[in-house]
């Protein structure tokens, strides 16, 4: 799956850190932002495409950031991550719409 976001995207801004952050705290968010990129492509679906689209790209950016601030200042506890599921759950349908009309590049069933 691929990566669309920064932790410049928005994460730093989250967690309070808005100065350069040291070396580990700084690979800790993209480690964590990674994974929820990763966790939310897994529930939706995936797509070259779709993730950076209009409409779908600031819905992505925050339920990827909400559940990074989750998990950066829960590690080890998921923790609640209520918002980001709405999020999917929203993205969901978005993403059912752009395979029925053929918007993303890929061939893959929604999870």
């Amino acid at each position: 799956m691929a990566t669309y976001l920064s932790i410049d995207d928005g994460l730093k801004r989250a967690l309070g850190y808005l100065d350069d952050a040291d070396s580990a705290t700084v690979a800790r968010m993209t480690m964590v932002l990674a994974a929820a990129e990763h966790y939310v492509q897994g529930a939706i679906g995936e797509s070259n495409t779709f993730y950076t689209s209009n409409g779908v790209k600031e819905l992505y950016t925050l339920a990827c950031n909400s559940l990074a601030v989750t998990w950066f200042n829960a590690a080890g506890n998921t923790g609640d991550t209520s918002t980001a599921q709405q999020i999917i759950g929203q993205l969901r349908g978005s993403y059912s719409e752009a395979v029925a009309n053929n918007d993303t590049t890929e061939d893959s069933q929604q999870a």
